[in-house]
């Protein structure tokens, strides 16, 4: 499947949508979108990272997924990013990691 990026306002919240392959050649362009959705904000506007189209995620997509992550927790506190998992794929990286509790996920 070929890598897509979408990035969409829908009331109110930032949505970022990768479909594809997120590893180490594409996860710096998800990185990249995350850090400008966060800025395009006012500084608290919710942002929705939507996994359910990743098809294999490696060690570059997780560490992609746990700055933002970070970053939301430093810059506009918890419940600013939310994460769609999806099934399959993004589960189990998260699953194998032990992530599962941390991680700010939401239902799509």
């Amino acid at each position: 499947m070929q890598w897509t990026l979408d990035t969409n306002l829908i009331d109110g919240t930032r949505r970022v949508v990768p479909t594809g392959e997120l590893d180490l050649v594409t996860a710096p362009l998800l990185a990249r979108a995350l850090v400008e959705a966060e800025r395009a904000g006012d500084g608290d506007s919710p942002i929705v990272l939507d996994l359910t189209g990743v098809t294999f995620m490696d060690s570059s997509g997780l560490a992609a997924v746990l700055e933002a992550v970070q970053r939301g927790e430093e810059h506009g506190g918890p419940g600013r990013l939310g994460i769609v998992p999806g099934e399959g794929v993004v589960v189990r990286v998260l699953q194998l990691a032990d992530l599962m509790d941390s991680l700010p996920l939401v239902a799509p």
